[in-house]
């Protein structure tokens, strides 16, 4: 547990058994007078009595054994029609009374009972502080009803009854859950609004009624008590869908609400629980493989297996393509194997009209309070934990820190890039270099690859690979990707100029190829800085490739018509088939460097090397040989005619005036005579 929520805990055990501590006070100092009343007592004073205990008694629960989950007691209006005509002594001990029925009935923790008590209680008392605790004359007496001064003083006593009692309770909540205030306020609205109606008009009605007639008061109670009690039903079906029976996030909502509702002033700390992800994405190529309907289909069959294991109250679902599970008293120790044991359940095949589905799962939990206590907080924790186990290769993740600073730390490089591409003065942080492409046979520089390098003011270079992957899924990437294209534009504009044209490839990410004015763009880019469209060579990976054919055939096709080259990058690592190479009008092949740096001690992968290169050579596209990085290897490459080498070997990748003297200084490399 954090240090931060060990304080909160502690912060509010005192905030609470203080509170507990002196509404004990206040019941011992009115116990001995209202003990020296009862025996004089009026009827109407039994009666409503009577009435305090009996008011709230359809929000108890007692003809179903469903949780109304309703936080609130009308028997106030009763108590504090006692306290305006008999005092405050009579009134705490009759609320303090309702306090522990409605409690019980209302099946609360004992430690949040007992804060309900002391609340009502003190806030009794604290309006008895507005009369004098040394004057504990009524208000008024019964019978004869609050006259026009009386009514004055009877609302103010409202007023600071309602805000003693209902402050204490949202300072209890914020402090031990760290909800905002107005959160807090809003969570409680309409039991504010129905407590402030019950006493500014019930209760100025009970002084006027004699007797035993009071209690004819409680038979509309009950009634608007019942219909509550109906709403809240209402509410709950709400917090369900209809389809698979799994709740929704305000169902869900509700069931945490009701572990927490003792954290207040549980002695031992609050209750622990887990919030358990299980997440299954390959149910969203089924949305868009199948359809929607069986795509549904599916989630019910999935969904039924955990509504089976775990209960309809504890299984939720509140996004496509995972199910959320509320597991009670989960601590540390058992987390994993509870979240692998969920896991589990989806792992059989999932069959629909006689169709088999594997769904993939992986699950991710995090625990309260160790993680937080609020859901919003939980999940995002449960769904870092479950994309970490993801992406590992395991079936089940605890949240641990990293995962949140790794997050944190991508969401700032998102909104530091983004602040750096819409401020000029700071593009010299964005830096292109240019790797050369030397033809192995010939030592001829044909061409360079661009590639981006971003160094920050405080925290120096950033990993290329850790920026493309905290940008790819944003707008950002896209703004990237035009900004390199127009430095590299500019670039190539330079070296025409100069007499020294070059063809250079640049890496664009699958979400530039979605962009739907991503082709013509670089059609303008083209004609802007008057360039040969061959010059421009757009470099995809061979994964991009097999994952969205369709898309970058597209593509392909429109570069093709602007005469803007394209490059196949990664080649031999995704297994792309050969009737893909022959439907993209490729300009060049790039074999993977991990072929490349084995070839001279691997006979396999000089084989793999070699097809890969007469493949090439037949569908009459360029082969680029990556991580060339020595002599022996720019060697057993000579052979393989027109092949072109890439690599620390020929040169690394360096600034565009760092290329023009590296051309001019060092032809040995390039023809492949200079040392290692």
């Amino acid at each position: 547990m954090s240090v931060v929520v060990r304080s909160r805990l502690h912060l509010t055990r005192l905030l609470t058994w203080g509170v507990v501590a002196v509404a004990a006070a206040v019941i011992v100092w009115a116990l001995p007078g209202t003990i020296r009343f009862l025996p004089d007592a009026p009827d109407a004073f039994w009666a409503m009595a009577v009435g305090a205990l009996v008011v709230d008694l359809p929000l108890f629960g007692l003809f179903s054994r469903e949780d109304p989950r309703v936080r609130s007691t009308l028997s106030v209006c009763f108590a504090f029609a006692i306290f305006v005509q008999w005092g405050v002594g009579p009134a705490v001990i009759v609320q303090a009374v309702a306090g522990a029925v409605s409690a019980v009935g209302q099946r609360y923790a004992p430690g949040a009972g007992a804060f309900l008590i002391s609340r009502l209680v003190l806030a009794t008392a604290t309006a008895q502080l507005f009369v004098g605790l040394g004057d504990p004359r009524p208000v008024t007496r019964q019978g004869t009803g609050l006259n026009g001064g009386d009514l004055l003083t009877f609302f103010m006593l409202s007023a600071i009854w309602f805000v003693v009692s209902y402050g204490l309770l949202a300072l209890a909540r914020t402090t031990a859950r760290a909800i905002p205030v107005r959160q807090t306020l809003s969570d409680m609205r309409v039991d504010m609004v129905t407590t402030a109606t019950v006493v500014l008009v019930v209760t100025p009605l009970l002084t006027t009624i004699p007797g035993w007639w009071t209690l004819l008061i409680a038979a509309p109670l009950i009634l608007f008590n019942q219909l509550a009690r109906e709403q809240v039903r209402r509410e709950q079906r709400l917090g369900r869908e209809p389809e698979s029976g799994l709740l929704n996030r305000q169902g869900l909502n509700a069931g945490l609400q009701a572990i927490t509702a003792g954290d207040l002033v549980a002695p031992q700390g609050p209750l622990p629980f887990g919030i358990v992800l299980v997440n299954f994405e390959s149910v969203l190529d089924i949305n868009r493989t199948l359809g929607r309907e069986m795509y549904e289909k599916v989630v019910g069959v999935a969904s039924r297996r955990l509504i089976d294991a775990y209960g309809p109250d504890r299984a939720a679902r509140l996004s496509g393509e995972g199910i959320v599970i509320l597991m009670p008293d989960l601590t540390e120790p058992d987390a994993i194997a509870v979240t692998e044991a969920a896991v589990s359940l989806l792992d059989p095949l999932v069959e629909v009209d006689d169709i088999p589905f594997a769904l993939d799962p992986a699950g991710g939990v995090a625990l309260s309070p160790m993680h937080g206590r609020d859901l919003g907080t939980l999940l995002m924790k449960a769904e870092l934990a479950a994309a970490e186990a993801r992406r590992t290769g395991r079936r089940a993740g605890l949240y641990v820190r990293k995962a949140a600073e790794s997050a944190e730390r991508r969401i700032t490089l998102l909104r530091e890039l983004h602040t750096l591409l819409r401020d000029p003065a700071r593009h010299h942080e964005l830096t292109v270099l240019y790797q050369p492409q030397v033809r192995i046979d010939t030592g001829q520089l044909v061409a360079v690859e661009a590639l981006l390098r971003w160094t920050h003011p405080q925290w120096g270079p950033i990993p290329t690979d850790e920026l493309i992957g905290a940008i790819e899924p944003s707008e950002i990437m896209h703004m990237l990707t035009r900004h390199v294209l127009a430095t590299v534009a500019e670039q190539i504009r330079r070296w025409n100029a100069h007499g020294e044209p070059l063809r250079v490839s640049v890496n664009v990410s699958v979400q530039d190829l979605h962009e739907a004015h991503f082709v013509p763009e670089l059609s303008d880019l083209v004609r802007e800085y008057d360039l040969a469209p061959r010059q421009l060579v757009i470099e995809i990976t061979e994964r991009m490739l097999i994952s969205d054919m369709d898309r970058v055939n597209q593509v392909a096709r429109e570069l093709a018509q602007y005469g803007i080259g394209l490059s196949l990058d990664d080649f031999g690592t995704g297994y792309a088939s050969l009737q893909q190479l022959r439907q993209l009008p490729l300009q060049e092949v790039k074999v993977d460097r991990t072929y490349v740096n084995n070839m001279v001690d691997s006979p396999a992968d000089r084989a793999i090397v070699t097809s890969v290169h007469q493949l090439a050579r037949a569908l009459g596209v360029d082969v680029v040989a990556e991580g060339v990085e020595d002599k022996r290897t720019a060697q057993a490459l000579a052979p393989l005619t027109g092949t072109i080498g890439q690599g620390w070997y020929f040169g690394r990748p360096m600034a565009a005036e760092d290329l023009r003297h590296w051309r001019l200084a060092d032809p040995g490399r390039r023809d492949g005579h200079a040392d290692d």
